[in-house]
């Protein structure tokens, strides 16, 4: 006979037994029995074991002592070491000359924070946006104000004129701030009307040809696997243009002007969709990087003036076009990006 059918009438325990949630009865600190429930979520083999234990064993923080009634969050904690978000309800169950005997009903809640973190993720990406939309509204005009102002100078300046280099300079920095605010309004956008059958494949080499002679990919084997017939997509090309911009820029700045770079597409689910990815032989990203790494102005390249928007950029976009990124380890040693992009990306997202 267990300590706990020493100490509390049958009856009762017969009722708490039908309890079909994890269900463990206690004194202050010392386990006395557990359902089967309980022994299943906390990876106990064995009945009489329970009565050896300790509440702390399976429960962190635990109040010795002073016993806490009542709801709270918790860490649960397996025979095996595994930890996992609960929820803990405490309440007392039998009062004897012996003292009160408490009852706690646990609940396994790892999946309700996991969607607790997504809404706030979306949430935040969504203020994020706007915001976003509207500091580059306020610095589009200004942009736009000086490239005008500097091609007219251009204009009236002959090609071997000293100040032509500066000027072209000029023109080239404005033009990429330029870029950056359509970027923050792409990101800012809940949606887009232009969007069009486009080739995923022309965008990659398009983009590449822009930026191949930058500095950042002097030294950089880059590879590209491309699907010959991929199937074109309903999309926005600006949007899709910056998408590409952003990871091939990332990757370039991840291999520090020395490694390789793989950019692959292919079709995905019978052509329903199609597979971009870029791998860098980079120094790759941590798995608690990888949670952050999307979220808006977080970044690992404050040595080298990041922003932290060019990632959240892609992500949004890539969302609006009913898509997916994920990252993970590349088979090159750094950071694989990948995207999938549904063919009817521009229905699915409601746009």
């Amino acid at each position: 006979m267990s300590v706990a059918e020493k100490l509390i009438p049958n009856v009762l325990l017969e009722h708490w037994r039908e309890i079909k949630e994890p269900s463990v009865i206690h004194d202050v600190d010392k386990c006395l029995v557990a359902n089967t429930a309980f022994m299943e979520l906390f990876g106990i083999t064995r009945h009489e074991a329970v009565s050896d234990m300790f509440m702390a064993q399976f429960i962190s923080p635990w109040p010795s002592y002073h016993l806490r009634l009542g709801v709270r969050q918790a860490l649960g904690r397996s025979i095996d070491g595994k930890e996992f978000d609960i929820e803990v309800i405490c309440l007392p169950f039998y009062s004897s000359d012996d003292g009160i005997l408490y009852q706690s009903i646990i609940r396994d809640i790892t999946r309700l924070k996991l969607w607790e973190d997504k809404m706030l993720q979306s949430e935040r990406l969504t203020a994020m946006g706007k915001l976003a939309g509207e500091i580059a509204h306020e610095i589009n005009n200004p942009l736009g104000g000086i490239l005008l102002y500097a091609n007219l100078v251009k204009e009236d300046l002959t090609k071997d004129h000293e100040a032509s280099v500066n000027l072209e300079k000029i023109i080239k920095l404005a033009t990429k701030c330029r870029i950056i605010a359509k970027g923050l309004l792409n990101f800012g956008r809940s949606s887009s009307r232009s969007y069009a059958p486009v080739d995923l494949n022309h965008i990659i080499t398009d983009m590449f040809a822009l930026i191949e002679d930058h500095k950042l990919f002097s030294g950089v084997k880059t590879k590209f696997i491309l699907e010959s017939e991929l199937p074109h997509l309903m999309g926005d090309r600006g949007q899709l243009e910056q998408v590409i911009i952003n990871l091939l820029i990332n990757a370039a700045e991840a291999v520090n002007g020395k490694g390789s770079i793989h950019v692959t597409t292919r079709s995905q689910g019978l052509r329903s969709n199609v597979e971009l990815i870029v791998d860098d032989s980079g120094p790759g990203i941590s798995e608690d990087l990888q949670l952050k790494i999307f979220e808006p102005f977080f970044t690992t390249k404050h040595h080298r003036g990041g922003t932290g928007l060019g990632l959240s950029i892609t992500h949004g976009i890539v969302q609006r076009h009913g898509g997916k990124i994920t990252v993970e380890s590349s088979p090159l040693g750094g950071a694989r990006f990948r995207i999938s992009l549904p063919l009817d990306g521009a229905y699915s997202s409601g746009s």
